[in-house]
């Protein structure tokens, strides 16, 4: 699909502490969302916010939307940080300005709004898995009832907010993706995530069993996430009104 070319501005809440950079080349998370997003519509303008570094937008009026990106760290530590993000998250929001949060945003953004986020009953869940889409929205273009999409977590929102429909389900997680009202959509994959990525987050995840690991391993090496449609869905999620 042709890229979009929209002037809007978006703040990248980049949730990962600068010490896990290391476990992939160094990289920032908000550098990998750059790369994913950015040519879906070469006129919006990605700007990084280190929030673990206490590093925040001054004034949410600068931004037409948020994304708070994924992390190693669960939303239940008592870092300063972390409700800090989740005072802006409802800031942004009340304001009427798109939110999207992925992985430790997705279960961040439920949080904030009242949900509950809890251990996943089977453990650790890493590799691509297949996502059904439960429920068609206008921003879903291509259009596409199943997609794949990387996953590695230990936590997930085990219930929702009050607000939240859920749009998108995994073979064994009914609340995959979810929307607040118009302007607040969540999902727990990662379609910023390369396949190198993955292998290397694999690697420094020392609590996997050693049948854990093999599994993921082979998954991630056969995998073909559908990380495009994402950076499609997501950019004109933003966009869409």
């Amino acid at each position: 699909m042709e890229a979009l070319y929209q002037p809007i501005r978006i703040a990248m809440l980049d949730a990962v502490p600068e010490s896990y950079w290391g476990d992939d080349r160094g990289i920032p998370d908000s550098m990998k969302f750059r790369i994913l997003l950015q040519p879906e519509n070469p006129a919006a303008r990605l700007d990084a916010w280190y929030v673990t570094r206490n590093e925040f937008p001054a004034s949410i009026d600068d931004y037409d939307g948020l994304l708070v990106t994924g992390s190693p760290c669960s939303v239940h530590d008592r870092d300063a940080w972390i409700a800090r993000t989740i005072g802006l998250v409802r800031e942004a929001a009340a304001r009427g300005k798109r939110v999207i949060g992925s992985c430790f945003g997705h279960q961040l953004i439920a949080k904030a709004f009242g949900g509950e986020v809890g251990y996943c009953e089977g453990g650790w869940v890493v590799g691509n898995f297949n996502v059904h889409i439960t429920r068609r929205c206008q921003w879903m273009q291509p259009a596409a009832g199943v997609t794949g999409l990387f996953h590695f977590n230990q936590e997930r929102v085990t219930r929702l907010p009050e607000r939240a429909l859920a749009f998108a389900r995994t073979d064994d997680y009914a609340d995959f993706g979810y929307t607040i009202g118009d302007n607040v959509m969540c999902f727990q994959g990662h379609p910023e995530q390369s396949r190198r990525s993955m292998q290397n987050f694999l690697d420094t995840t020392p609590s996997l069993s050693r049948e854990q690991y093999d599994r993921a391993a082979v998954n991630i090496a056969t995998a073909a996430p559908d990380s495009r449609t994402w950076a499609a869905w997501m950019m004109r999620f933003y966009v869409f009104r």
